[in-house]
């Protein structure tokens, strides 16, 4: 038996989602290696039995090493950037790291903030910022909104950001009583009622694309508590191991597909960006939590309504579950080595996975 030897790496700190994906691809690989040398390792009579535990010991570290690193980035991107503080100054660099990736700025965002090129900022944070100058650091803490002491800013006021008041919703707030609702039956069209609309209770209507911003922004202002904002369109997009799309699980029914990233979905997801990107420019200073909906399983035989789409997926929101179910992001993914993502992290907005009301008529 001949002991593999491609496996030992070197762990860094992940800073992007490209190296978000290589490393979950690498694990992954990793895991299937370690999987495949024990069953070797029991048959081989040529290798000492401590050499072959020695080698699987210090590949199942390096598997391990891999997996921390994963869980660190994807616990950052969903902390509060607020709780991300720098005591001195041999923890600046990483800190100004943390507090980028906590605040859903991608290096590109960051880069563009500063006026300088991304590979910049990828070289900054691949060397901990070890060419940069004391002004250099100034001025990324200043494009960040971050004080190196408290990760705030001076006299203890800090403005919001939108990425800290616009969050991913989860199962247990998709109640009636967690805040003000809004429902959205996202279309794109030029003439058109193409959209479906309720506020709280209130009767669903047909309204055109143009209409939704506006009509978002007169409810934000008018009340204080969270808004749980549910959009029928694909808020996450899930990726293989090669990174390639790929379905969900709500996309797969009895052999049946109904993948976003075809067909008209990609137009949905086309319109659902630019309401998202009008909804993070209105800075709301109130949170709000974003549901995806879904509900693109229907009888052949049913016609189309906005307005149906809509009361279907209140109704399972606020509790009938004989209509449908509430998913987790957690169980969104097919595959463990699935890379699941937000829609609009290509836009810098990334808010988190939220979890997804599914209709079902059938």
């Amino acid at each position: 038996m001949i002991i593999p030897k491609h496996y030992y790496i070197v762990v860094l700190m992940i800073t992007n989602e490209r190296q978000y994906r290589i490393t979950r691809k690498k694990a992954a690989q990793f895991a299937r290696e370690i999987e495949s040398f024990d069953e070797a390792s029991n048959q081989s009579s040529n290798v000492h039995p401590r050499l072959l535990r020695a080698e699987l010991d210090a590949m199942r570290s390096q598997l391990a090493d891999l997996r921390d690193e994963l869980k660190e980035y994807e616990e950052l991107k969903s902390t509060d950037p607020s709780a991300i503080s720098v005591e001195s100054v041999e923890d600046l660099a990483e800190g100004l790291i943390k507090y980028r990736i906590s605040s859903g700025l991608s290096q590109r965002a960051l880069a563009k903030r500063l006026e300088v090129k991304e590979q910049q900022i990828q070289r900054y944070e691949a060397t901990r910022y070890e060419s940069a100058s004391y002004q250099r650091l100034c001025e990324v803490s200043r494009a960040l909104g971050m004080n190196w002491r408290h990760a705030e800013m001076p006299g203890g006021v800090r403005p919001q950001h939108p990425v800290e008041t616009i969050v991913a919703g989860v199962r247990n707030q998709a109640r009636r009583d967690s805040g003000q609702w809004m429902f959205v039956d996202i279309g794109f069209a030029m003439k058109r009622s193409s959209c479906g609309i309720a506020i709280n209770d209130s009767q669903p209507r047909d309204v055109h694309y143009g209409d939704l911003a506006p009509c978002i922004a007169n409810v934000l202002e008018s009340d204080k508590m969270p808004l749980n904002l549910l959009i029928e369109a694909p808020l996450s997009i899930a990726f293989n191991a090669s990174g390639n799309p790929t379905g969900r699980s709500i996309e797969k029914k009895n052999g049946n597909t109904r993948y976003w990233f075809q067909g008209a979905g990609a137009v949905v997801l086309l319109a659902t960006m630019h309401l998202v990107k009008n909804l993070y420019d209105m800075r709301p200073t109130r949170e709000v939590r974003l549901f995806e909906g879904f509900a693109s399983f229907k009888q052949k035989e049913t016609r189309s309504s906005h307005a149906d789409d809509v009361s279907n997926l209140r109704r399972v929101a606020w509790g009938e579950h004989d209509k449908g179910k509430i998913v987790e992001a957690e169980t969104l993914k097919m595959r463990d080595d699935d890379i699941l993502v937000s829609s609009f992290s290509v836009l810098g907005m990334d808010m988190g996975i939220p979890a997804v009301v599914v209709a079902d008529d059938s």
